[in-house]
């Protein structure tokens, strides 16, 4: 059996005597320490009750906060404690502000005999902190019915643990893989994984990523196909020198560009949006019939083998291997001289034969080795042999100066190499996309700013 003892003064000769007086109730601990936690955050304090000689019914229970209003009776109901049993009450610490707190907590029964029961409780409280890092994810370029993943790290840099409750996405076509909620430790950085899924079309998406962990940190970008604030290498996914943000019109392959050769499959190779154009499966003279089917000119409506021969035009109209029947055709290249061949000693050279690399017209049209890879044929002063790496665009070609437009305009294998949109420095950040050092490895919005070097070093417009 416990008992509290109370001091009883009498005057009797001056002499003073202690008296033992049996407690109704006994409450304890008589101080409860809840430790430290973090601001926000709540946890309970039990308080122990016990009846030695007995049943006692709780009448109150008072809690006086020091400063603040933290601490606070948890139970709805007051308990009975039955005679010689125990019970509880609990306190609840909710603190909402940072620093050592405390609380008297009475207890009041009505076997008190006018005596109440006193304990204190107390803790403190920190602010959790965190770094997130990077403060933008690029997923690149998606593909239609894709998904693409990006990470973001956060590191507990504060004194009390971190509980990432939950992540809010304001677009609903990302998402979080990494299941919630995450613990962070002290001391510790743990990895959170996003994903983007391209449901309907290659257009540029964005989303905010606000983390909700009790520590004031900014929200993430995420973005994706973002052409706008996209790096040249980095939306060049084939590696074919055009850009997913530019002219490629399919950045998974690096057959189709804008200089690839169109060939007869159903693709459109050279992305000038039509479907083998120019091969000998398409009727491209709209005449109803094709190479394959026998068209003679796939360039001219008016020759077919539906046509009929006009004598003396210089065409072979019907497609019979004979031009203006009853001319001379002294190669037997289908051509005479009235019908245009330039050379009608050669049978290799006639109108539409295909130009090669050979110093002769082969096509009759005037030039020499046109369309070949010797030929200058954008006029910029390069053909294909010699370096050109677009020859049907005069803004490209070897020793140009690199502009901001998603074209290899130098032809030295890289797209926009020195601009803005390239990331020159290979940290994964280019000066649209948020670097502010794009020439410094070290600076970049996913990298941590140290103190004291005067630099910015997460690009947050903030030296330390």
């Amino acid at each position: 059996m416990r008992f509290s003892a109370l001091l009883l003064l009498t005057a009797c000769s001056q002499d003073f005597k202690l008296q033992e007086h049996a407690s109704s109730l006994v409450v304890t601990p008589p101080t409860s320490d809840v430790g430290l936690q973090a601001v926000g955050s709540e946890s309970l304090i039990p308080i122990l009750l016990y009846a030695p000689t007995g049943d006692v019914q709780v009448l109150s229970v008072d809690v006086l906060n020091a400063d603040g209003d933290w601490f606070s009776l948890a139970d709805s109901e007051l308990p009975a404690v039955e005679d010689g049993a125990t019970a509880s009450v609990s306190i609840r610490y909710a603190p909402e502000a940072e620093g050592l707190h405390w609380a008297q907590v009475t207890v009041t029964s009505d076997q008190g005999d006018g005596l109440d029961s006193v304990v204190i409780v107390r803790g403190e409280a920190a602010m959790p902190t965190a770094r997130v890092y990077p403060s933008i994810v690029d997923f690149g370029p998606v593909e239609t019915a894709t998904q693409g993943t990006g990470e973001v790290v956060v590191q507990n840099d504060g004194r009390v643990p971190l509980e990432l409750a939950a992540v809010s996405l304001d677009n609903p076509n990302f998402s979080v893989l990494t299941p919630l909620p995450l613990t962070v430790a002290l001391g510790a950085k743990e990895t959170l994984t996003f994903a983007f899924f391209n449901a309907v079309d290659e257009s540029e998406q964005t989303s905010l990523a606000t983390l909700d962990m009790g520590a004031d940190v900014d929200p993430v970008t995420l973005r994706a196909n973002a052409c706008s604030t996209a790096s040249g290498d980095l939306y060049d996914s084939d590696g074919d020198g055009f850009s997913f943000c530019g002219q490629d019109c399919d950045d998974w392959d690096d057959a189709i560009n804008p200089i690839a050769i169109e060939i007869c499959d159903t693709v459109d190779q050279d992305c000038d949006g039509l479907v083998d154009e120019g091969t000998s499966c398409v009727d491209d003279d709209g005449d109803g019939l094709s190479e394959d089917e026998g068209d003679c000119n796939d360039g001219d409506p008016a020759v077919s083998p539906a046509r009929v021969e006009v004598d003396s035009n210089g065409i072979d109209d019907d497609c019979d291997g004979f031009t203006d029947d009853g001319t001379t055709d002294g190669d037997g290249d289908g051509y005479s001289t009235a019908a245009g061949d330039c050379d009608d000693l050669d049978a290799s050279a006639f109108p539409g034969a295909a130009e090669s690399v050979d110093g002769d017209d082969d096509d009759c049209d005037g030039m020499i080795d046109d369309g070949t890879e010797v030929y200058d044929d954008d006029g910029d002063g390069y053909s294909e042999a010699s370096g050109d790496c677009d020859d049907s665009d005069s803004g490209a070609s070897p020793g140009r100066l690199e502009s901001a437009d998603w074209t290899d305009n130098d032809c030295d294998g890289l797209v926009d190499e020195g601009t803005d949109f390239y990331d020159d420095d290979g940290d994964g950040f280019t000066e649209t996309g948020g670097d502010c050092d794009d020439g410094n490895a070290g600076v970049s919005p996913a990298e941590l700013e140290r103190v004291g070097n005067g630099v910015d070093d997460d690009c947050d417009g903030v030296r330390s």
